[in-house]
């Protein structure tokens, strides 16, 4: 049913990829689909992180790179086509823009426990499952569960 699955993480919180990344995986086994992960440097956290030159941006990137390709390697992917990429910008905008460029007919996607401004999933989720033209599995883990 699907060919190319989009995982959207953040390298900075397991939380985003351990349920999300095994669920693409198992997914994309039992319809021989590919998987791509993609993370997202957001403009306004390297602003304040102080990046300001170019090769600021470059080692950002490269450090988050490899920590991307660190977390695919951490899993069992056998069977799986797993790629990894990096953006910078918008998160939700990013997430969507890759999405159509990897040709993503299903982003796998965590969201954070809501609060009360966050009506039910987080607001990067939110905007990529009302954007997204592909469909969109939002998953969260119940309180409680480890």
């Amino acid at each position: 049913m699907f060919v190319s699955i989009l995982v959207p993480i953040d390298i900075a919180h397991e939380s985003s990829w351990r349920y999300a990344l095994p669920e693409a995986l198992a997914l994309a086994r039992e319809d021989a689909a590919s998987v791509t992960l993609i993370a997202v440097v957001p403009d306004v956290t390297a602003m304040f992180m102080g990046v300001q030159l170019a090769f600021q941006l470059e080692e950002t990137l490269r450090e988050v790179r490899s920590r991307l390709n660190a977390v695919a390697e951490s899993v069992d992917h056998r069977g799986v086509s797993v790629r990894a990429d990096v953006k910078f910008g918008s998160i939700a905008g990013e997430i969507l823009a890759a999405a159509k460029d990897y040709g993503s007919d299903l982003i796998v996607m965590e969201s954070h426990r809501p609060e009360m401004k966050d009506y039910l999933i987080g607001p990067n989720a939110a905007h990529v499952a009302r954007h997204a033209t592909c469909s969109v599995l939002v998953l969260r883990k119940a309180a409680g569960h480890v």
